[in-house]
C-alpha cells in the first residue's frame, strides 16, 4: 500500500478479494463510491426528517396535555434551562429505534469511505467527494428544519 496520493492501479478497497486493476474496474469502483457518498447524504436527510417528525407528532399529540403543565411561553425567554419542554421525541422507544438505525447506517457508510479515502488513491477520494457534493445538493435542503432553509 502507498502511502502517499496516486492515481496508481491495484489498490485493495475494502477486502482483500475487491482489487481493480483494470480502467473499467477502477471507473466502476469509483462509480460505487460515488453511490455510497451519495447515499450517506440521502440518510442523513433521512434521520433529519425522523427527528423532527418525530418531535412535532409528539407535540402534536400532547399538546393540550402539556399546555396546562408548563409556564407561559414569556418563561421561556427569562429561564430557558428550567423551564423550557425537553424532546419529547427521545421518550418514545419507536423514535428512539428509528433514529439509532440510522445512526448506525450513517456511522458505517461514514467508515466505509474514510477506509477508501485512506488507499490514498485520489481517483477514489475525488469520487467520495463529488458524491457527498452531489448528494448534499440533491439532498441536503430536505428537513433542515428552519422555514428560510425549506
Amino acid at each position: 500500500m502507498k502511502m502517499y496520493l496516486h492515481f496508481t492501479k491495484g489498490d485493495t478497497l475494502l477486502f482483500k478479494s475487491i482489487v481493480p486493476t483494470k480502467p473499467g474496474a477502477i471507473f466502476g469502483a469509483c462509480l460505487v463510491i460515488f453511490i455510497i457518498a451519495i447515499g450517506g447524504r440521502w440518510i442523513s436527510s433521512v434521520a433529519r426528517g425522523v427527528n423532527q417528525r418525530g418531535i412535532l407528532s409528539i407535540m402534536v399529540k400532547g399538546m393540550r396535555l402539556r399546555m396546562s403543565l408548563l409556564p407561559p411561553p414569556d418563561l421561556y425567554a427569562r429561564q430557558p434551562s428550567s423551564h423550557a419542554p425537553s424532546n419529547y421525541a427521545t421518550q418514545i422507544l419507536s423514535n428512539e429505534l428509528a433514529r439509532s438505525t440510522l445512526l448506525g447506517l450513517e456511522t458505517t457508510i461514514h467508515y466505509l469511505l474514510m477506509l477508501i479515502v485512506m488507499t490514498f488513491n485520489v481517483s477514489y477520494i475525488i469520487s467520495s467527494i463529488l458524491g457527498s457534493v452531489v448528494g448534499e445538493l440533491i439532498f441536503g435542503r430536505f428537513n433542515r428544519g428552519t422555514p428560510a432553509a425549506k
